[in-house]
């Protein structure tokens, strides 16, 4: 019996005497980390493949036209609402084109500065604060139809006067994409429970 007390006490004593304490850490620094490199959302690829389109199809020397880009609306609506879907594919797509050399005319934008308690702007929707005349020669239309899974985007290049095409581009985006985006400028989305 007595054997087996100090057989248990040799094995508690050494096994704990080879306990690895960990060192003691001086102040707390942080860890450094790499910045993660921004990444473009899904829906931007979309739209470079919409703007690879539209310049590859051109049946017109693009570098002469003065494009306006105006969002892109649902296919069987009466084409006078926009979704926050279609106006960040027409940002995105007038980013694109210009990427492409194409000579973009941002018709919302001012002659002046707004400035106001909430910041100071330049663009504006109230087609009174526009010029009545801009120099555009050609618009890249487009419309939005609803699939199971997701969204068919036609998009055109048409000369403002005669009405001609000048190319065409079309793109599908699927539902887990549109999903992404954000609506509400930030806000919490309030739903009613099942």
């Amino acid at each position: 019996m007595m054997k087996l007390f100090v057989a248990t006490l040799l094995t508690v004593t050494l096994s704990t005497a080879c306990t690895i304490l960990p060192a003691k850490q001086a102040a707390h620094q942080p860890e450094e980390q790499e910045p993660t490199p921004y990444q473009q959302p899904y829906s931007a690829s979309f739209t470079a493949a919409l703007a690879q389109q539209l310049v590859d199809n051109a049946s017109i020397e693009t570098k002469d036209a003065k494009v306006g880009v105006t969002h892109m609306v649902g296919v069987t609506s009466q084409y006078d609402k926009s979704s926050a879907l279609s106006q960040v594919l027409s940002e995105q797509l007038m980013l694109e084109l210009h990427r492409r050399d194409w000579n973009v005319m941002d018709f919302k934008t001012t002659d002046f500065i707004r400035v106001t308690e909430s910041g100071d702007f330049a663009l504006t929707r109230d087609y009174l604060e526009l010029d009545e005349i801009m120099p555009i020669s050609h618009v890249v239309v487009g419309t939005l139809s609803n699939h199971r899974n997701g969204v068919m985007v036609n998009t055109r290049l048409v000369d403002i006067n005669s009405k001609s095409v000048a190319s065409v581009a079309q793109v599908f985006i699927p539902d887990a994409v549109i999903r992404q985006l954000d609506e509400n400028d930030g806000q919490p989305v309030l739903r009613k429970s099942p």
